[in-house]
């Protein structure tokens, strides 16, 4: 609820996060774009905790009907906005642990930077599993623990303990009181499959983000090399982007 209110807050314009961070949105919307076109059918798609709009012109044309979920009324209401392009796509407000749908409802669900905001995974994929059609898709991101920047910490630290250990890291932000879990890719993968998923594709996202990087590369060319790295299959193992997005598929 702490971070309901933040998000509620009139003094932040979650928007304007974006604005200053053109990178990472379109890192994510060609991880979408890829993982879009292994999914069929597309009829029904759940955006679950989808804010203020931000992917709703990534899937409304893709989809015959489309249920935006977001928690937050302030969101909710700029989402009404983006929707206005698009007739397809309703507004509700709840919760990830409580979704108001019915059981297997949908073909897809799209859950993209929420899960860093959750303590209990198990609780959210569980809601997935049963309001996804048998044979339904889940997109699911998640901040990735193992991520470049912190690998390299690890060995100049000696902490080798640090590659097996596979607990979220709990980090403390300036903006929420609330900490910021980052997840172990194994844990993701051991929580899907015992829940009956399957997984089909793994993307590393967001792989350039460090600011020298920004600075001394163009647009285009930093999304070109985006696009290149999210194409290589290196395994589980060489997940180095500080965001992951897998495709698993609900147990027919």
């Amino acid at each position: 609820m702490k971070q309901i209110s933040y998000y509620d807050d009139s003094h932040y314009d979650y928007k304007k996060y974006w604005e200053t961070r053109k990178y990472e949105n379109q890192a994510e919307k060609i991880a979408l774009k890829k993982l879009f076109r292994l999914i069929r059918p597309k009829n029904r798609i759940i955006d679950i905790g989808g804010g203020f709009g931000r992917l709703i012109p990534d899937y409304a044309p893709l989809f015959k009907s489309c249920l935006l979920i977001e928690p937050s009324e302030k969101l909710l209401k700029e989402a009404s906005k983006v929707c206005q392009k698009y007739p397809n796509v309703t507004l509700q407000k709840s919760f990830v642990e409580q979704l108001p749908v019915q059981d297997e409802s949908f073909d897809v669900a799209l859950m993209v930077r929420v899960a860093h905001h959750l303590n209990d995974l198990q609780a959210m994929v569980k809601q997935v599993q049963r309001i996804l059609k048998p044979g339904g898709h889940f997109i699911l991101e998640f901040a990735n623990k193992t991520h470049f920047k912190n690998r390299l910490e690890a060995i100049f630290n000696f902490n080798w303990r640090f590659f097996t250990d596979h607990t979220p890291e709990s980090l403390k932000t300036k903006r929420l009181s609330n900490p910021f879990f980052n997840y172990h890719p194994n844990q993701i993968k051991t929580l899907l499959l015992s829940n009956n998923f399957q997984i089909i594709k793994c993307l590393s996202v967001s792989n350039f983000r460090q600011a020298w990087f920004k600075k001394l590369l163009p647009m285009r060319l930093l999304l070109w090399l985006e696009n290149q790295r999210q194409g290589m299959c290196f395994g589980p193992h060489l997940h180095l982007g500080p965001s992951i997005f897998v495709l698993a598929q609900k147990e027919k």
